[in-house]
């Protein structure tokens, strides 16, 4: 929700509208996906890179300022996970260095057993490799990971790496094609 109102913020700034239906199709799918997928919503002329700068730059300090809540039973349930022994990844989309600020900062980063960010892989979701590869992390065989995702391309990313996916809602609905896989 945050990196949400930032982008209408930015984009309202350049002269273009982010709508929550643009935004929500480009959720999970790694900065390289998002720009061709911005260009092609908004033109070629669109100054993504100049955008991203200031995008970056609001939402550190967003996390700097503890304004990027955990999701509503994240902490619950990982604290439940760790207490019982169970492995634990983060695979996320987004760059190591914000992916540590945020971790730290809600204090989480003693929760997970393996973090694999953008950084990390070649290939964004729904693209398995993120998944595949924090199972490598905790030698832990995709059959028996769980994956709990609130975007479509996590969750097809997910059923593409032979692994089970749980849908929390968020800005997206489980619609037809997330409910598929």
């Amino acid at each position: 929700r945050e990196y949400l109102k930032e982008w209408k913020e930015i984009f309202e700034k350049y002269g273009y509208e982010m709508k929550k239906e643009i935004y929500v199709s480009v959720m999970g799918r790694g900065r390289k996906k998002v720009k061709e997928i911005f260009r092609e919503n908004f033109g070629d002329d669109l100054p993504i890179e100049e955008m991203y700068i200031e995008k970056d730059k609001m939402l550190n300090e967003a996390i700097d300022n503890n304004k990027v809540p955990l999701k509503q039973g994240a902490l619950e349930l990982l604290e439940f996970l760790k207490e019982n022994g169970y492995k634990t990844a983060l695979a996320t989309s987004a760059k190591k260095d914000r992916v540590k600020s945020q971790v730290t900062h809600a204090k989480i980063n003693k929760l997970f057993d393996a973090i694999v960010c953008a950084d990390d892989i070649v290939n964004s979701k729904p693209d398995p490799e993120i998944f595949l590869k924090a199972a490598e992390k905790v030698n832990i065989k995709p059959e028996n990971c769980i994956v709990i995702e609130d975007s479509e391309a996590g969750i097809r990313a997910a059923f593409n790496a032979g692994m089970i996916a749980f849908h929390v809602k968020d800005l997206k609905e489980a619609d037809e094609n997330i409910m598929k896989y």
